[in-house]
């Protein structure tokens, strides 16, 4: 019984989004799944948005700085930031342009372009390994299918510029389109909740809705939160009243943590909002193609639990 004489609501009472799926959710599990492979194949430098610039300056040297920040689905700010980094390595080179010195036109240093073969190569595998969990003939469906969610219906024409072995099409690249995908569901999520909420506090009050009471191992595992955020996250929510944090009657170290009432009065107007966003970011494909999407995307972001595996 509450303080107020209200008895809380049962768990299974409060409508929640399945995590597993939902496909701003998978996405971002997905994002971490690439992350993971690109930490193991390529290492921490270049990083894949460094790394979309460098394939975009060597499939169509003597671009500017822009339009490669739009190639690799990046703001004005972060590619600055990144061809600086990239120019003091001198693997890129940024001059004006000589017919309009405002405009800073890009190349790829020698150095960069022999580095670049090895890198490609590494990279295409972690494109291999992302993908492994679907069967062969699905994988060019699902590419298909995110590029059109990704880039919100409009996918750019494929283009066979530059050689082969320097950099990959990023628009044809899972890793760079599961990015892009999460991008579109950051802007939606914006849009419905402002500054309210994140997506990952409302996984983690979905995670704790399903999975009540719990400790910040599980829902940090449950919502595709590393230690460290999941701690962040359980502290804004406590401090929001949103989640109450109680010792752990088996081990006092633990924490054992529950909804609130708040909380418990709010998710049905949060999962209101939460699913227009989910069918913001599916909305450009036919609904038939929903469920095969949700699908690869479920096989992908837990590729541990996939039959290919």
């Amino acid at each position: 019984m509450t303080a107020n004489g209200a008895e809380p609501m049962p768990a299974a009472a409060v409508p929640v989004l399945d995590l597993d799926r939902t496909p701003g959710h998978l996405i971002r599990r997905a994002q971490r799944v690439h992350g993971a492979l690109w930490a193991r194949q390529v290492g921490a430098e270049p990083t894949g948005p460094q790394f979309a610039v460098l394939s975009g300056i060597s499939r169509r040297p003597g671009l500017d700085q822009t339009t490669v920040g739009a190639l690799a689905s990046l703001d004005a700010s972060s590619t600055a930031d990144i061809v600086r980094r990239l120019a003091r390595r001198g693997w890129v080179t940024a001059d004006p342009d000589p017919a309009d010195r405002r405009r800073k036109v890009l190349h790829l240093t020698g150095p960069a372009r022999a580095r670049l073969r090895e890198l490609t190569a590494r990279a295409a595998l972690v494109q291999q390994a992302l993908l492994a969990p679907l069967p062969g003939e699905q994988r060019g469906q699902f590419v298909t299918d995110l590029a059109t969610v990704a880039y919100e219906g409009d996918p750019p024409p494929r283009r066979r510029e530059g050689p082969d072995d320097l950099g990959l099409e990023s628009s044809t690249a899972p890793g760079h389109l599961i990015r892009r995908a999460q991008q579109v569901h950051t802007a939606s999520w914006t849009r419905h909740f402002g500054g309210t909420l994140t997506g990952p506090q409302y996984a983690v009050l979905c995670a704790l809705a399903r999975h009540e009471p719990s400790d910040q191992a599980t829902l940090g595992d449950a919502a595709a939160l590393d230690k460290s955020s999941v701690a962040e996250v359980v502290d804004r929510l406590a401090s929001r009243e949103l989640i109450t944090v109680l010792a752990d009657a088996g081990d006092r170290r633990r924490k054992a943590l529950r909804l609130s009432v708040v909380a418990r009065e709010a998710l049905p107007a949060m999962t209101r909002a939460a699913t227009e966003v989910q069918v913001e970011l599916l909305a450009p494909l036919p609904a038939s193609a929903h469920r095969r999407l949700l699908d690869a995307l479920g096989a992908i972001a837990h590729p541990d639990a996939s039959p290919g595996t």
